[in-house]
């Protein structure tokens, strides 16, 4: 593909990643949580500051971005653990106005360089990089400095096969049933030996650990970054959020699929800033605005789908499929060996 369509599935698998990460505390445990873009900016700087400061190869940083946002996963949660429902959303909702601050906060300006940001956050090319072949084909782009990007589309593509093969794993087993206690009745899930303390601490700890490493692919691919980034703020939190429910909450495939929808609709309404630009049918509702309505267009549907399917696009794809397939199990007792004739018994 063109290196643009390239961007734009790397910046859909950042999505995609952030979004599966939330949709493990929220949509399994219940745990709501508006400040997960404070987890994805604490990947962003452990990856500038690695790499600009101690000279850290960028992927090296994920492994420490991991167990520094799980360390601070758990520590937020530790307040958490009292409160619920839209307590439990302000507390994190804070954690995400505090992040951007605290970066520019002039006492770590040495370490994180304020307002102004980190360059050079990325790969260092050079015409002397070795290129790596796959039984005669590169994947991986020009390694030697012209053409990158398919090396980060398929960092992006690990890091997300890495997350739902650990979101599935958790869900399918017994911790996940653990999870979806906690969600539908904590109190019963106690009573049934469920240690709520402990599993909530460490789900947080995990969601927040996952959400970091796409933000050190977004400080990796991106080469700059400053504490205004948009995934950074609330904003990023709110998009993760909205990806999450629109494709399904409580579903492994549904901040998949929401991602990608989001990713193609702000790819396709982002020139819709001139009339002339927005097809005809459009054009009398979007024409008015001097900004790109793709978010707009996306908030839309999600009000649309909250009456239409509230389980999302994954919840309004198996309602349709339930109407054309039914699979009827087998009656209990029965045996899916067909039985023989039985001889008549003697008088």
């Amino acid at each position: 593909g063109s290196d643009s369509l390239i961007d734009i599935c790397t910046e859909a698998l950042v999505l995609m990643a952030a979004a599966l990460s939330l949709n493990l505390l929220l949509g399994y445990t219940g745990q709501i949580s508006l400040g997960h873009s404070a987890f994805f900016g604490l990947g962003v700087y452990t990856t500038a500051v690695g790499v600009t400061r101690w000279g850290w190869s960028p992927f090296w940083t994920m492994p420490v971005a991991f167990l520094l946002a799980f360390v601070v996963g758990v520590a937020v949660s530790l307040p958490a653990l009292r409160i619920k429902g839209v307590y439990l959303a302000l507390v994190t909702l804070a954690l995400a106005l505090v992040f951007p601050a605290f970066i520019k906060w002039p006492k770590i300006e040495w370490l994180t360089q304020g307002a102004r940001g980190i360059d050079q956050t990325g790969f260092k090319f050079s015409k002397d990089n070795p290129t790596y072949e796959v039984f005669g084909w590169n994947p991986w782009g020009n390694l030697r400095g012209q053409n990158v990007k398919p090396l980060y589309y398929w960092a992006g593509v690990v890091i997300v096969v890495v997350i739902y093969l650990t979101c599935r794993g958790l869900v399918k087993s017994r911790v996940g049933r653990s999870l979806v206690a906690i969600r539908d009745n904590s109190t019963a899930a106690a009573v049934m030996g469920v240690n709520l303390p402990v599993t909530k601490g460490l789900v947080f700890g995990l969601s927040a650990a996952m959400c970091s490493l796409p933000g050190c692919l977004t400080a990796i691919r991106t080469g700059t970054v400053t504490p205004d980034t948009a995934l950074m703020t609330v904003a990023g939190s709110i998009v993760f959020l909205v990806i999450m429910v629109v494709g399904g909450s409580g579903s492994l495939w549904g901040p998949i699929i929401g991602a990608a929808l989001y990713q193609f609709i702000t790819e396709k309404t982002g020139d819709w800033t001139e009339p002339n630009k927005i097809p005809g049918l459009f054009r009398p509702i979007f024409g008015w605005s001097d900004t790109a309505p793709g978010s707009g267009i996306f908030a839309l549907a999600l009000i649309l789908l909250m009456f239409v399917a509230p389980f999302g696009v994954v919840g309004l794809w198996k309602q349709l499929v339930v109407k054309i397939v039914t699979v009827v199990p087998r009656p209990a007792g029965t045996s899916s060996v067909p039985q023989t004739e039985s001889a008549p018994a003697d008088a």
